[in-house]
């Protein structure tokens, strides 16, 4: 009898934490805030040749193709936090974010802070970071270099253990269609071939947040 009371707590707790959702502090909340201020459904659309830094079209008289922008938006997100992540006029706009991938591989990287979170609760403490105010990336680089990659800003939010495993933590980026609020496994489905995937990788900046 004892040892279904204790399988039942044990149960119960496994419950529990699933659906326990992950709080936010102050500084998640000005980070989000900031990173709806961006604007990112109107700006950095695709097709469209675009200023980097603003997302806004910058030559009307452009054709119209099929570039997205969704390094280019990152790229301005971390400049807006003083945060580097290689950008314009570092690498140009085109193939950015899998040179962003490889750029994240190195020394200099890491002395801009850029620690890469590994582990089976990556999930979790990617979105962890984001809600205490820690710059956030998801990133994927295409296997053949001449195909764009992607790349997207975790969003804090209360998201529950259950729902990082179910779709990962909660991202903000520009693409195809842009979003303020999209999961990992929905913003990335194009790219990935399973889930859970592990050719996404998460990193975080570990200088201090800048709100």
């Amino acid at each position: 009898m004892k040892s279904v009371i204790v399988l039942f707590s044990f149960l119960a707790f496994s419950i529990v934490a699933k659906t326990q959702k992950l709080p936010i502090d102050e500084k998640g909340n000005n980070l989000r805030d900031f990173y709806l201020g961006l604007n990112v459904e109107s700006l950095w659309i695709a097709g469209h040749h675009i200023n980097w830094e603003t997302g806004e079209q910058d030559d009307p008289n452009a054709e119209k193709g099929i570039h997205t922008h969704c390094s280019a938006f990152v790229a301005a997100a971390c400049k807006r936090l003083n945060i580097y992540i290689l950008r314009p006029p570092d690498h140009g706009q085109v193939l950015l974010t899998n040179a962003q991938y490889d750029w994240l591989q190195k020394k200099e990287a890491r002395d801009d802070g850029w620690k890469l979170i590994t582990g089976e609760n990556s999930y979790d403490n990617a979105q962890q970071f984001a809600n205490r105010g820690y710059a956030v990336i998801a990133i994927y680089q295409n296997p053949d270099p001449k195909v764009p990659g992607h790349i997207g800003l975790v969003m804090p939010d209360e998201l529950s253990k259950q729902k990082l495993d179910e779709s990962g933590p909660l991202c903000i980026m520009a693409g195809t269609h842009n979003f303020n609020k999209i999961t990992l496994r929905a913003g990335f489905k194009s790219h990935i071939s399973s889930w859970p995937e592990h050719e996404i990788l998460l990193y975080y900046n570990s200088n201090p947040p800048a709100f």
